[in-house]
C-alpha cells in the first residue's frame, strides 16, 4: 500500500467518514451542473463566497501562500487554497489551524478530479457555458455582475470556467464509478416496506367512546367503596342486556359525562389512562366493558366505533423508499471507490 491509504486509513481511525463529507461532495459536485444551479445563493453572503466554499481554489490568485499543507501525486495544496475551499468554517476559526476533516474532503476531490482526467472524461464548451448561464440567471446577475463578483474574489471568467469544467468532470467520474454501480431490486424495496411500516402510516387507529363515570369521593369509607362496586356491575349489567346508555349514563352518571349523556370522544392509542386504553382498542363496536377502576372512580365504558389504522400503499411510496436505499448503498460504494483511489495514489501531509 503507498502512503496515500497510510495517511488515508489514519484519517478513517481518528475522525471517522463524517456523515457531512457525502453531502458536501454531493452539494460541491452538483453545485457547477445542470440542476444545482437553481440553487439560490445565500443572501448574506457575496454571490461567490457562496460559490467558492465548494469550489477548488487552484485557480485563485491574489493571496498568500504561506504554506504547503499536502501534496497529491505531483500537485499541492496550499493554506491558501484550503482557507478558500473551507472559507465560511476558517473565518469562525482561530489562527491557521487547519482541521484534518476538512483538509481531507479538499484531498479527495483532488482525487477525484485526478482521476477523471487520468480517465479521458471531457466536458464539451456548451456543457460548461449552459451551467454558467444557469448559475447566472438563477442569480439574478449581469455578465457584468458575474465578473465583478469574481474579481472580488480574485478570479477572472477564465479561471471560473475552469473551476465549472472540472466540478463537471467529477460529477461525470462519480456517475460511472459510483452510481451506476448502486443497484436496488423491487424485492429490496418491499422488504423494507414490509420491515417499516410504521414509517408510511397514514391515519392511525382511534376509538370512539362513551363512558359513564362513577367518582370515588375522597375518605370514602370500606363500606362506601362496595356500595359503589356493587352499583357499577348492576350497571354494567343492565348495559349488557340492552340498556339506553345515554339514559343511563344522564341517571347515574357524575360529572362532566353526565351533561353529555356519557360521549367521551375519539382517541388515538395511547392517549386515554392506560387502564382504560387498554381495554379500549381490544373492544369491538357496541361493546360494554366491565367497570374499570382508576384512581378516583370507576368508569364503564361502551365502543361506539373503531377505525384501524391506514397506511400508504407500496407503489406510493415506491420512489421513496428507492431514495433512501439508493443513498444507503451510494454511500457504502462512495467509501470503498475513495479509498481505492487513496490506494492508488502518493498523498503526502505538510501538516503535522
Amino acid at each position: 500500500m503507498g502512503r496515500g491509504y497510510e495517511f488515508h486509513d489514519r484519517f478513517r481511525r481518528s475522525q471517522g467518514r463524517a456523515g457531512a463529507y457525502f453531502g458536501h461532495v454531493r452539494q460541491a459536485v452538483h453545485c457547477v451542473s445542470l440542476m444545482i444551479f437553481r440553487s439560490p445563493v445565500h443572501a448574506r453572503l457575496p454571490v461567490m463566497a457562496i460559490l467558492l466554499m465548494l469550489f477548488f481554489a487552484e485557480y485563485a490568485h491574489g493571496m498568500t501562500v504561506d504554506r504547503i499543507l499536502a501534496t497529491v501525486d505531483d500537485q499541492v495544496i496550499t493554506f491558501g487554497d484550503y482557507r478558500l475551499f473551507t472559507r465560511e468554517f476558517i473565518e469562525r476559526a482561530s489562527g491557521d489551524a487547519v482541521d484534518e476533516r476538512l483538509l481531507r474532503q479538499l484531498i479527495e476531490e483532488k482525487l477525484m478530479a485526478f482521476e477523471a482526467k487520468r480517465r479521458g472524461l471531457e466536458t464539451s464548451e456548451t456543457e460548461i457555458e449552459k451551467a454558467i448561464e444557469e448559475f447566472v440567471s438563477r442569480n439574478n446577475l449581469s455578465q457584468d455582475g458575474l465578473e465583478s463578483s469574481l474579481k472580488e474574489d480574485g478570479l477572472d471568467l477564465e479561471k471560473f470556467r475552469g473551476i465549472v469544467k472540472e466540478k463537471i468532470l467529477i460529477s461525470q467520474i462519480l456517475s460511472r464509478d459510483v452510481d451506476a454501480k448502486v443497484l436496488i431490486t423491487d424485492s429490496e424495496i418491499d422488504a423494507y416496506y414490509r420491515e417499516h411500516k410504521r414509517e408510511f402510516l397514514e391515519d392511525p387507529e382511534y376509538v370512539e367512546l362513551k363512558a359513564i363515570f362513577l367518582l370515588l369521593r375522597e375518605g370514602s369509607s370500606l363500606t362506601e367503596i362496595t356500595d359503589m362496586k356493587r352499583r357499577a356491575l348492576k350497571i354494567a349489567g343492565w348495559l349488557k342486556d340492552g340498556a339506553n346508555f345515554d339514559n343511563l349514563a344522564e341517571e347515574y352518571s357524575d360529572e362532566p359525562l353526565r351533561s353529555h349523556r356519557g360521549m367521551l370522544g375519539r382517541f388515538t392509542r395511547g392517549t386515554l389512562i392506560p387502564p382504560l386504553d387498554q381495554k379500549a382498542f381490544t373492544m369491538n363496536p357496541g361493546d360494554i366493558s366491565d367497570p374499570i377502576w382508576v384512581g378516583d372512580g370507576v368508569f364503564i365504558l361502551q365502543l361506539v366505533s373503531r377505525t384501524e389504522e391506514t397506511y400508504k400503499q407500496p407503489a406510493e411510496v415506491k420512489p421513496l423508499i428507492y431514495e433512501l436505499l439508493f443513498k444507503m448503498k451510494r454511500e457504502q460504494v462512495l467509501n470503498d471507490w475513495i479509498k481505492g483511489l487513496w490506494e492508488k495514489s502518493s498523498v503526502r501531509i505538510h501538516q503535522s
